[in-house]
C-alpha cells in the first residue's frame, strides 16, 4: 500500500504523573482475559505465558512433543504461523524423531523455489525504473539488483538474503531523486518483498536455519501482547498507561514510528477492532471490577485526538 502522506501528531497529555490510570502490572493483568488486539483485533497471548515456553526442554527435542506443547495455542496463531505449525504437525506424525528445526530443513527446498519466484518478480519491478531514473541511480540500482540476484540463486550463500538491508540500500539510493512520487514508489516495491509474517515460504526459509526451540517460539511470538505507545516515544509520548494501548506484537512492531492515522490506512479495520477491546474492557469493569473506569476514558480521548477523530469509541456502556 502506498502511504499517503503522514500528519504530525501533536496532543497534550494533561494528566500529572500522580493520576495515572494503571500501573504496567495491572494493564499487564488485562491480557489474562482474553483482550483483542486495538489494531488488528486478534486475541493476545499474555507476555508471561510466552516467557514460560522458554524454559520448555521439550521444544528443544523431537516434533511430537513441540507440538504438544503448542497445540492449545494454535487459535491464537497468526495464519501464516498457523499453516506452518499445522505443516510441522504433519511432518512430525512421519518423521516423529526429528525436531522443528530438522522437518523445516525438508521443506526448505520447495519453499526457497517459491519465494525466488516472488522476490525475482519485485526485482523485476525495481528495475524497470531504471529507464527513467538518472543514471547515477540507473546504475547503483543495477549493481544492487545484480548483487542481490547472486544471492537469491546461491544454494548456499556466504550471507542470507535480509529483506530488511535490501530496501534500507534502496533508500539510500534513491533519497537524493527529485521526483518524490517516484522515490516512493520505489521504495514501496521494495516493500513488498516477502516477510516471514506474511508467507509461508519466507517463514520457512528464513527459520529452517535456527534452533527448533526458537522456532517453535517464533510461530507465537506474533501474537504477544505488548504495550504500544499510542504517541510514539520518538514524537515525546510518554512512558505509561496514559499513552498505552494494549496490542499484539505483530502490529506493535510493524507500526514502528509511523502515526496512528497511517496505521489506520494500512489496517482499515482498527476503528471497529478499537471499539471491540473497549467493550471488552468495559465488560471486565463493570462485571469482575478489573480494570479502570479512567484509563477508559482516557483511552478514548487519546485515540479520538491522534487519529484526528477516526477512532471514536462509543463508552455509552461504560455509564450504565
Amino acid at each position: 500500500m502506498v502511504k499517503k502522506r503522514i500528519r504530525t501528531e501533536k496532543f497534550n497529555f494533561k494528566c500529572k504523573t500522580e493520576n495515572i490510570p494503571l500501573t504496567r502490572r495491572q494493564l499487564k493483568n488485562l491480557l489474562n482475559y482474553r483482550i483483542p488486539c486495538l489494531c488488528c483485533g486478534r486475541e493476545m497471548l499474555h507476555p508471561d505465558k510466552y516467557l514460560e515456553l522458554l524454559d520448555k526442554e521439550e521444544l528443544k527435542g523431537n516434533a511430537k512433543s513441540a507440538v504438544s506443547i503448542l497445540e492449545p495455542f494454535e487459535k491464537i496463531m497468526f495464519p501464516v504461523e498457523k499453516q506452518v505449525f499445522n505443516m510441522l504437525k504433519c511432518l512430525s506424525e512421519k518423521y516423529p524423531d526429528k525436531n522443528f528445526q530438522q522437518l523445516l530443513k525438508i521443506r526448505k527446498q520447495s519453499h526457497e523455489l517459491a519465494l525466488v519466484r516472488i522476490q525475482s518478480i519485485i526485482f523485476n519491478k525495481i528495475s524497470f525504473y531504471r529507464r527513467i531514473l538518472p543514471a547515477k541511480e540507473s546504475r547503483q540500482i543495477r549493481n544492487l539488483i545484480i548483487k542481490t540476484n547472486d544471492i537469491i540463486f546461491d544454494p548456499e550463500p556466504l550471507k542470507p538474503f535480509s529483506r530488511r538491508i535490501f530496501i534500507g540500500k534502496i533508500k539510500k539510493i534513491v533519497k537524493n531523486i527529485e521526483n518524490k512520487k517516484l522515490q516512493n514508489e520505489i521504495i514501496e516495491i521494495a516493500r513488498r518483498l516477502p516477510r516471514s509474517g506474511d508467507e509461508v515460504c519466507a517463514f520457512v526459509v528464513k527459520n529452517a536455519r535456527k534452533r527448533p526451540e526458537v522456532i517453535a517460539l517464533n510461530l507465537l511470538h506474533p501474537s504477544v501482547g505488548t504495550f504500544e505507545h499510542i504517541l510514539p516515544k520518538s514524537l515525546k509520548g510518554p512512558n505509561n498507561s496514559l499513552n498505552f494501548a494494549l496490542e499484539c506484537s505483530y502490529c506493535n512492531n510493524s507500526r514502528h514510528h509511523y502515526p496512528i492515522t497511517l496505521q489506520i490506512e494500512e489496517n482499515p479495520y482498527m476503528p471497529q477492532n478499537a471499539q471491540l477491546q473497549a467493550d471488552k474492557l468495559i465488560s471486565l469493569y463493570r462485571k469482575k471490577n478489573i480494570g479502570n473506569k479512567e484509563y477508559i476514558e482516557n483511552l478514548k480521548e487519546v485515540l479520538f485526538n491522534l487519529s484526528y477523530e477516526q477512532i471514536d469509541l462509543d463508552l455509552s456502556k461504560l455509564y450504565l
